[in-house]
């Protein structure tokens, strides 16, 4: 089994969730309350013991969030509309699919978005905040919100439930990079005695912006919410509220991962995860990669479409499916679990691909598969279906064969034939005697060839 990853925020370099417990409910330091209502598009992700993490609605069924705020396997709501934490105001909505960044790194906090597809589009009257594309200059001041911690001592947390928000000014990376001062101690006579030294050299990527104000920042509890330009016409996101040392310290800026600087990978997920986005990502004018084009040609196989799953389900997001998506598994990059089906039955199953007026008569699928529990009588098969169910047909591989668990298997293909085919489903199973049953997949290609 895959165990639920778990960020710790430290007194040092701190990843400003609310993995800590104690922190539950609690707000931004410096700041006031926010007015009810101002910030609708303000989201706190609360699983079963509370708020741990914000987001913002970026679309009435996508909320924008951080990668450290990722749990993983799912079971949580988006609550949107809610003021007040301590009341049942506004909508929880499920969470439907976490998608990081592909390239958020744990160790440095680099890359730190995070999508999430909710189960349904939000029905309340609420705001959407507009994402950035441009790349804010310094000293703009720009409003950060949640509901984080507010005491400014590391040791110390002041609880409320309120939404809060203050105002801070972004500073340049440089500037930032060459942050350090001495963390904790006492001051004695005029002298600071005990503490610690920390500084933000090397540590502030393109991916990251910084912004301060004297007694004023985010903390533990806000991560994932936004950082944004006021605008009567409607607030302008510019940042996502990550880490940083301390909270408040003089000496060190609040760390937010930059939006401008992956606004394509979140309007490209916007656009092909959303039921209905928003105009201002202009989807229509864009050409989102199809999983469908016809990518290569070799060894007489041309491949139809391929799925790396690196920044979600992609070609397999059609609804029904026990699967897991994970940004990083087992040393790949990119992979689903399948797992958690009804009676020890579990599917993956694709969207429809269609195939025009292809002239194909023979068709391979191949994959990477890696089993984590498979038992004597477990299978895992491979399902084909052309043209709505008009052919059908499976493959079947058997435990029997002696899969060994914990091992990548790269080799895994299936060849059907079918002519005049118009379009084409595929799926995987497992199946067995027990509710045990779970592979992981990787790098799905599906490929065509004349003959």
């Amino acid at each position: 089994m895959i165990s639920q990853l778990c960020v710790i925020a430290s007194a040092s370099k701190s990843i400003r969730g609310t993995k800590q417990r104690e922190l539950v409910n609690t707000k931004i330091i410096g700041g006031n309350e926010a007015a009810e209502g101002r910030y609708s598009y303000a989201v706190s992700l609360q699983d079963s013991i509370g708020h741990f993490c914000g987001g913002s609605l970026i679309a009435r069924d996508v909320v924008l969030s951080a990668s450290h705020c990722m749990q993983m396997e799912g079971g949580y709501n988006a609550v949107i509309g809610r003021h007040d934490l301590g009341t049942s105001d506004g909508e929880e909505v499920t969470v439907m699919t976490e998608i990081t960044h592909p390239g958020y790194d744990w160790g440095t906090t680099d890359n730190d978005f995070m999508i999430l597809i909710l189960d349904r589009p939000v029905s309340g009257d609420v705001d959407l905040v507009q994402v950035s594309p441009h790349v804010v200059p310094v000293d703009t001041a720009v409003t950060v919100m949640g509901w984080g911690d507010t005491h400014v001592a590391d040791s110390i947390t002041t609880l409320a439930e309120e939404l809060m928000e203050t105002e801070v000014f972004v500073v340049s990376n440089t500037e930032c990079e060459q942050s350090n001062g001495t963390i904790g101690g006492k001051e004695i006579d005029g002298l600071l005695v005990g503490g610690y030294d920390e500084d933000y050299h090397s540590q502030i990527t393109e991916n990251m912006v910084c912004a301060r104000d004297d007694g004023e920042d985010s903390c533990q509890g806000d991560s994932g919410g936004p950082l944004v330009i006021r605008q009567s016409s409607g607030d302008v996101q510019i940042g996502i509220v990550s880490w940083g040392v301390s909270c408040a310290h003089k000496s060190f800026p609040g760390i937010y991962a930059r939006v401008s600087s992956q606004y394509e990978w979140i309007r490209k997920n916007v656009c092909e995860g959303s039921s209905d986005p928003p105009a201002s990502f202009e989807c229509d004018s864009i050409a989102v990669a199809q999983k469908t084009q016809n990518l290569s040609d070799e060894g007489g196989w041309t491949t139809i479409a391929e799925e790396d799953f690196l920044t979600g389900f992609g070609l397999f997001d059609r609804g029904g499916n026990n699967g897991n998506h994970y940004t990083s598994a087992m040393d790949r990059a990119g992979v689903v679990r399948i797992s958690n089906g009804e009676e020890g039955h579990s599917v993956l199953i694709s969207n429809q691909i269609p195939l025009g007026n292809s002239t194909f008569t023979k068709f391979r699928v191949s994959f990477s598969f890696y089993a984590i529990d498979m038992e004597n009588s477990d299978d895992l098969c491979l399902d084909y279906e052309i043209d709505d169910g008009a052919i059908t047909g499976e493959k079947c591989w058997s435990s029997l064969r002696a899969f060994d668990v914990s091992t990548w298997y790269d080799d895994m293909s299936f060849e059907f034939s079918a002519s005049n085919a118009q379009s084409l489903r595929i799926g995987f199973r497992v199946h067995g005697d027990d509710v045990v049953d779970e592979v992981l997949v990787d790098s799905v290609v599906i490929q065509g060839q004349h003959v």
